[in-house]
């Protein structure tokens, strides 16, 4: 994770990352919040993890590759605009 990364995460809006990690996915959220599941069906479960979590306020859930490129960006908390 980049230091710019954790200063977005510190702003008012909340960013939760789903990436590739140990074999399955993890939801990371800030150090030392990332839970991950191993699997069929791993990176639902994270992405379902991410939605729930994401009812806490405004943001976005982004979706990495295992490079680390931006795979999708999910929008949460936007004027009316739920999951």
């Amino acid at each position: 994770m980049e230091e710019s990364d954790l200063e977005e995460q510190q702003s008012d809006a909340y960013i939760i990352h789903i990436r590739p990690y140990r074999n399955g996915w993890q939801c990371f959220e800030a150090p030392g919040v990332g839970p991950y599941w191993t699997g069929d069906g791993a990176k639902e479960h994270a992405l379902d993890y991410a939605k729930t979590r994401a009812n806490l306020g405004r943001g976005e859930i982004r979706v990495l590759n295992k490079d680390g490129s931006v795979e999708s960006v999910i929008p949460f908390g936007e004027a009316g605009k739920r999951l």
